[in-house]
């Protein structure tokens, strides 16, 4: 593998068609024919003198050679591109721009908070930040178009290094004027009796909750379902129902009193982590680093 191919403008149409899973996605979001994206691919193919794909009827999957030129061309075209905005920042004295994705329990208060905490240290950085859910967060780092990715993770992900990860249990959070809040215990098929708030079945706090349930042979029904946390919690706080999030999220909340953590111990093994993500192999720049380490504090608070 040369240098001169990493370079050339197959790679990109290569790397489209890895992210959108077929030719005919790549070239909508490449504004070009078709037929330009397969001549580049065939050249890359002829040149490498290995299949890149495997054509199936309802896309392209990677073979094993084409993992391997999708990982080695993403960092490289990364490192091209840190070391340009560094070379740029340097030159006009203009702050780099860190790229960063997060789920919902992230953005609310811990980043912003955090990155207004790391710019008042005098760093010269710039944030552009993507809120997502789990799989969209380690989508959009494995594919490079994020630099790092916070996200609540229920096992290891392909070509992601988990650069930091840490316990989060799940929690039942209720007002202090629940009428089981004076409880120093409750059993999870008690809980599930009274009126709850639920999160949307894509996210990892509602996977977690149905294995828990599943493990009790018990089922959880809510009288308000939502994929926002900020308005589960809210209506948990306002005393009509019992919701779940982990503790990063609500942790302003718990400090002022306007929530409590319920005891459940069948919610005590933790099987979901806090994860700060990057592309595997990936070198990040010293200021991505600085960052990184300042969020390792910020989370294990």
């Amino acid at each position: 593998m040369s240098a001169r191919i990493l370079s050339e403008t197959a790679v990109l149409y290569f790397l489209q068609v890895v992210n959108s899973g077929s030719i005919s996605e790549a070239a909508a979001r490449l504004h070009v024919v078709p037929s330009a994206i397969s001549r580049q691919i065939a050249r890359l193919e002829s040149e490498l003198d290995v299949s890149l794909f495997e054509r199936q009827a309802r896309g392209m999957t990677l073979t094993p050679a084409g993992e391997l030129l999708a990982g080695y061309a993403r960092r490289t075209l990364l490192d091209a591109e840190n070391v340009t905005n560094e070379i740029k920042a340097r030159k006009q004295e203009s702050a780099e721009l860190i790229k960063i994705a997060c789920t919902q329990g992230f953005a609310s208060h811990c980043l912003p908070d955090a990155i207004a905490r790391f710019i008042a240290q005098g760093v010269a950085g710039n944030f552009q930040l993507v809120v997502a859910d789990a799989s969209e967060v380690t989508r959009l780092v494995r594919e490079a178009q994020v630099d790092i990715g916070f996200c609540f993770s229920l096992g290891p992900e392909k070509d992601i290094n988990v650069v930091w990860s840490q316990p989060a249990p799940l929690l039942a959070l209720l007002a202090p004027s629940h009428p089981l809040a004076s409880k120093e215990q409750v059993a999870l098929h008690e809980l599930v009796g009274y009126p709850l708030a639920l999160p949307g079945p894509n996210s990892t706090l509602r996977q977690l909750l149905d294995i828990y349930c599943s493990r009790e042979g018990v089922t959880c029904n809510s009288i308000l379902a939502t994929d926002s946390l900020e308005t589960l919690v809210q209506f948990a706080a306002s005393g009509n129902a019992i919701t779940f999030t982990g503790e990063l999220f609500v942790r302003h909340r718990l400090a002022t009193g306007e929530l409590k953590v319920l005891n459940v111990p069948e919610l005590a093994t933790s099987n979901r982590n806090i994860e700060i993500q990057t592309l595997a192999r990936r070198q990040l720049s010293p200021l991505m680093l600085h960052f990184i380490a300042h969020m390792q504090d910020v989370l294990a608070l």
